[in-house]
């Protein structure tokens, strides 16, 4: 301390400790961004998105399942993911996460490949409606995160779908 007290009085390091001080003190911590804005919102809800600790959620159970063992897409589940993709775009929503799920008939390895089909196939088709398919993560959760009962052919239905997880715009 006695060495710095000594440099200071000297006049060597006054000037620059003065400055960095300065430089310090008018720092302030970055503007925090919410990450969504309010058409981004009102178009995630609108298109049947709800916030969940993970972002912003659409399970497509209600609009796009899949036959058993089947990662196909029909021509209104084209449409749905259409008009999905879309609306995302036109608010500038590009980055997004699809998974895959499966219900629980069949081997385990089996529907974790049939659940990644799965989600590629809904990522393609977001591709080709414009959303940069590099902007689009997948993934195949095969039957690890069922919606519905499997117990009934009604569950085992539902849980056949793949979700689509907004976190970022």
């Amino acid at each position: 301390m006695q060495f710095l007290y000594k440099q200071l009085r000297l006049g060597f390091l006054g000037p620059v400790i003065l400055m960095l001080g300065l430089l310090a003190a008018c720092q302030s911590a970055p503007e925090k961004k919410a990450p969504f804005n309010a058409d981004q919102i009102a178009t995630l809800t609108e298109q049947g998105f709800v916030q969940t600790d993970d972002g912003w959620e659409l399970s497509f159970t209600d609009k796009l399942l899949f036959d058993f063992g089947a990662s196909s897409l029909t021509a209104p589940s084209r449409a749905a993911i259409q008009k999905i993709s879309a609306a995302l775009l036109k608010v500038g929503i590009t980055h997004m996460r699809v998974e895959g799920h499966t219900d629980n008939e069949g081997a385990e390895v089996l529907n974790n490949k049939l659940s990644l089909a799965r989600a590629n196939v809904v990522a393609d088709a977001m591709g080709v409606a414009g959303i940069p398919r590099g902007n689009i993560v997948v993934k195949g959760l095969g039957m690890s995160k069922p919606v519905a009962s499997n117990a009934t052919k009604a569950g085992q239905a539902e849980n056949r779908r793949v979700t689509v997880i907004v976190s970022a715009p």
